[in-house]
């Protein structure tokens, strides 16, 4: 039976030197899933970089490429459209780290799970 659910981290960003790709939402094995919603903030005071992609078994889909976000800024990667999730894909997120062991965005996905 459908459901919605949502995926979340507070905690994505890594040194440059040691990138850290953070998953927000994994869709659960033999479902499928849509995503309703996906917003990152900018938790930093200053104006970032940050790339969600879909990780397919290995291969990238990019939702937003190096996107600048405005310091305490927030954007919404999904307008009126929905994106369709297939088994085993992995949405994932990375930015900059700012401050050793701190944050520097935070990601909200919300989802139809099971469709």
């Amino acid at each position: 039976m459908a459901t919605f659910t949502r995926g979340a981290s507070a905690s994505i960003g890594s040194p440059s030197g040691a990138p850290a790709p953070v998953s927000i939402y994994t869709v659960p094995a033999t479902k499928k899933s849509v995503i309703t919603g996906l917003t990152v903030a900018n938790t930093t005071p200053f104006e970032l970089p940050i790339s969600v992609w879909i990780d397919n078994s290995g291969t990238l889909y990019y939702l937003a490429k190096d996107l600048r976000i405005p310091p305490g800024g927030s954007q919404r990667l999904t307008g009126s459209e929905k994106m369709v999730l297939l088994a085993g894909d992995i949405v994932k997120a990375d930015g900059p780290q700012v401050t050793t062991g701190a944050p520097s965005f935070t990601a909200v996905v919300s989802v139809y799970e099971d469709v």
